[in-house]
């Protein structure tokens, strides 16, 4: 296992349609900050799609690579619902001791975010809906997220 032998892996992944839309909100909110001269905001669909479907690749094809024991996957809809509960299970997951120690300050961080509330995305155009669920579909189906 290279340079962290004794490395332990959390990954939470979440509704596609929804990352799709976060990480394209977040493009359009940033990228102007980047620009060095005016001009359109290139926020290619296409490159979402892209990067996304080679990174999920890359993590299906090395996942089993990581030793058994050592990689909790939650999902972020669980996490959202019962944040104590998640990270306490994840901390059962792989064999971590201190939850108890960490309760508390959790807790607390909990409660400094409790009026949070999250963005508001658009609505997919249904082309838009068909094609994620097809070039994203082991991840629908990987984790039972409806397409």
């Amino acid at each position: 296992m290279g340079l962290f032998p004794d490395a332990r892996f959390v990954h939470i992944h979440r509704d596609p349609y929804v990352v799709f839309r976060s990480t394209r909100h977040t493009i359009r909110a940033v990228q102007p900050l980047f620009h060095l001269r005016e001009g359109p905001i290139q926020d290619s669909d296409d490159r979402i799609i892209s990067v996304y479907s080679e990174m999920y690749d890359a993590f299906f094809e090395e996942r089993g690579l990581i030793p058994e024991g050592r990689l909790c996957e939650v999902g972020f809809e669980d996490l959202e619902r019962d944040p104590l509960g998640v990270v306490c299970s994840v901390y059962e997951a792989l064999g971590l001791s201190g939850f108890e120690e960490v309760r508390p300050h959790l807790e607390g961080y909990l409660g400094s975010i409790a009026g949070y509330r999250k963005n508001r995305h658009d609505e997919l155009p249904e082309p838009l809906r068909r094609r994620i669920a097809e070039e994203w579909g082991r991840n629908f189906d990987e984790w039972g997220y409806d397409r």
